[in-house]
């Protein structure tokens, strides 16, 4: 393996994991595979922040026994413990980026690991000198019965439908991060999906990585399709308001929306018209136009 360069070496990224009461949820041994799969990166420019929520069923003895268990390994990646309340993941994930020191941040849930021990240094040596704004990576699925589905086809251009790529597959710079406000609170299931659309919009840069970064594990708070639906239905309308009004849709008809995975033909027209001058969202809106024209014609398409 070749020496990293001087850019890579200031390169600092900053790993994420959020923890409340691992134990009593039975991710016990989910957690440390995680904190593990850290520490063998061969990346070394990282820190790993820890942000508890005040668990109170043995996960704080846990997690700081596992970190003083690191702390005594030859050249170990810092491990940062904080606890403390919050209100909620999303919460728990804007109180550690405050913490943090890393010019990118990578948020890794307790019970996702990354992919391999050269993910981290790959992404490094892609950003170079660039340094957008955001990376986003591949996912790996894993279903409950153990199979895996890799997710290798990244696009920006379903951002106004659905998530365009894993939220735990993208490395976001700190600053843009506290721009933007962090996520927004008043979403429970979609404030990854909430966050990485208001980014877009507001024009940041990306740059796609055909890296696997995330080993997700199929289940969670997004995995409520009923509730995510919902609030898709609420971020959408927050979301879409400088672009067009969506208010003369009701509430259930944009939760539609989110169950057929498309927008109506006059929304995604309003959104391209009104987006000529953000290449990234007016490719967005010409995708989902033609795809919303496309299944209008499919009469046999069930949903």
């Amino acid at each position: 393996m070749s020496a990293p360069s001087e850019t890579e070496n200031t390169l600092l990224i900053s790993v994420i994991t959020v923890t409340r009461n691992l134990i009593e949820a039975g991710r016990e041994d989910a957690v440390l595979e995680t904190l593990r799969g850290v520490q063998t990166q061969s990346l070394r420019n990282i820190e790993h922040i820890i942000w508890d929520g005040e668990s109170t069923d043995g996960t704080q003895e846990l997690l700081k026994g596992a970190i003083g268990g690191i702390a005594g390994n030859p050249d170990p990646i810092p491990v940062r413990y904080f606890c403390g309340p919050d209100k909620s993941l999303y919460d728990a994930m804007n109180k550690a980026v405050d913490l943090c020191s890393g010019e990118y941040v990578l948020f890794l849930n307790s019970d996702d690991r990354l992919p391999g021990p050269d993910c981290l240094q790959k992404v490094s040596r892609i950003i170079g000198e660039r340094r957008p704004d955001f990376v986003y990576g591949e996912t790996v699925f894993v279903e409950k019965d153990g199979r895996e589905r890799h997710a290798r086809r990244l696009t920006l251009k379903s951002v106004l439908q659905r998530m365009p790529f894993g939220h735990n597959a993208m490395l976001v710079r700190a600053g843009v991060f506290r721009e933007l406000g962090g996520h927004d609170l008043q979403f429970h299931s979609v404030a990854d999906y909430d966050m990485i659309l208001r980014m877009i919009m507001a024009g940041y840069k990306g740059l796609r990585v055909q890296v696997p970064l995330s080993v997700f594990q199929k289940g969670g708070v997004s995995a409520d399709t009923v509730a995510a639906g919902s609030e898709m239905a609420r971020c959408w309308e927050k979301n879409f308001a400088p672009y067009c009004d969506i208010s003369s849709y009701s509430h259930d008809e944009r939760v539609e929306w989110y169950h057929m995975g498309q927008l109506p033909i006059p929304v995604a027209l309003a959104i391209l018209r009104q987006s000529i001058a953000q290449p990234v969202i007016a490719r967005a809106a010409l995708y989902s136009l033609a795809k919303s024209l496309r299944r209008s014609v499919q009469f046999w398409r069930q949903y």
